[in-house]
């Protein structure tokens, strides 16, 4: 009885185990590389200019998020809409200001028809 028991217990272990991989599989990431001539606000955080990665995490249910991580600063989640551009642009970060406070506007990646659009 206890060996039934044993097998069933492994046996339901590998199938939570490959569903696990299967799920992460469903996610696709790109790292793209920026450098913030300002300040950027991203919630309640500030961004001090320098280098960061943008690491895009495109989620199953269609939502993208961004993972933002720099030198010294702490890792942030961002979540963006993708918006279709009518050209391939170059890679770049578009940057808009409210006040004395700028903010991630939209990112173009090249190569994509898309463009991403960030919430402030």
């Amino acid at each position: 009885m206890t060996n039934a028991f044993s097998r069933i217990g492994r046996m339901c272990a590998s199938v939570v185990f490959g569903g696990g991989l299967l799920a992460g599989s469903s996610f696709a990431a790109q790292t793209i590389n920026v450098t913030l001539p300002h300040a950027v606000t991203v919630g309640s955080t500030t961004l001090p200019s320098g280098q960061y990665t943008l690491t895009t995490l495109e989620m199953t249910d269609g939502n993208e998020y961004f993972v933002v991580r720099g030198q010294n600063t702490p890792t942030l989640t961002m979540q963006a809409q993708r918006v279709d551009v009518n050209q391939d642009e170059k890679t770049r970060m578009v940057l808009s200001k409210d006040g004395d406070t700028w903010h991630f506007d939209k990112l173009y990646v090249e190569g994509d028809s898309n463009a991403y659009e960030f919430s402030k």
